[in-house]
């Protein structure tokens, strides 16, 4: 159906937590305190039941609300560079050559909730199925342009129809256009995807897509954006999704390099909830 088809109703998602910065040594990168504070939103406006309401949750079994408290997995210390191609697995450099290219990795399965911002919410559409959209006006994860260029955002989306993963590059968000790089890893643009015993590693292409590309489109009505390029999700009526996310240093990239210490960064996720009926 094209979209003069849909009927549109978007309702706001958040999440965020204020992340402070400490000075550190050049071994490590980013170290912070979290406060966290969770919460959904209704944009202006009445909700009908026709209409879908997206609301939030730190359980699977609720309570849905415009509020919950966020809680993470593990205990993040620092955030450090490490490598992935599909979220599942993580990896670290531990050797370098003289020309400063990482030469050898190793599995940071275990640490890599020390690394990281991880954590879980949940999603429900009430009162009628939604399609799920990222909203640009809800969207914070920090101003340094260093820190942005050099972070990823992973999802892990799960609904019934299975499991959907994306990664997103964060440069929309600000001005990266500045940001400090480096060749550090021998092929460009790719990722580690497995390490062999001896520490050498396999790469793959980057799979980081833009995030603009999954934001819900500013409509007329304010109170109803129109659906995005391409959505996260699709959810029934009373479905819940699990959204598992990840922040994270990309520690193949060009702009993870010794600039990307001691910097500022936040975490604000939103959601918008886009209407699909028939007319």
């Amino acid at each position: 159906m094209n979209t003069k088809q849909l009927k549109r109703s978007a309702f706001l998602a958040a999440f965020s937590m204020i992340i402070i910065l400490a000075t550190l040594t050049t071994a490590t990168y980013a170290w912070f305190t979290i406060t966290a504070v969770t919460n959904v939103e209704p944009m202006d406006g009445a909700v009908s039941r026709g209409d879908s309401n997206l609301l939030i949750s730190a359980s699977r079994n609720g309570p849905f609300d415009r509020e919950c408290k966020l809680s993470l997995v593990g205990d993040p210390q620092s955030l450090r560079p490490i490598s992935t191609a599909d979220l599942s697995r993580f990896y670290e450099a531990a050797a370098q050559d003289t020309g400063g290219i990482i030469s050898l990795y190793k599995d940071a399965a275990k640490k890599v909730d020390s690394y990281c911002i991880h954590g879980t919410v949940y999603l429900r559409s009430e009162y009628n199925g939604c399609d799920v959209y990222l909203r640009r006006s809800g969207m914070d994860l920090g101003k340094d342009g260093q820190m942005l260029a050099a972070m990823r955002l992973g999802l892990k989306i799960e609904t019934k129809n299975g499991t959907e993963t994306v990664i997103f590059r964060l440069d929309e968000l600000g001005n990266t256009g500045n940001a400090a790089s480096a060749v550090t890893v021998a092929s460009r643009g790719q990722v580690v995807s497995s390490v062999r015993t001896d520490g050498t590693a396999s790469f793959v292409r980057d799979p980081a897509v833009d995030i603009a590309d999954y934001f819900a489109e500013e409509g007329d009505d304010e109170e109803a954006p129109e659906p995005g390029k391409e959505k996260l999700c699709t959810l029934e009526m009373d479905e819940v999704a699990s959204v598992e996310f990840w922040l994270y240093m990309e520690g193949c990239d060009d702009n993870c390099v010794v600039e990307a210490q001691n910097r500022d960064t936040g975490l604000q996720l939103a959601f918008a909830g886009v209407t699909v009926k028939e007319a």
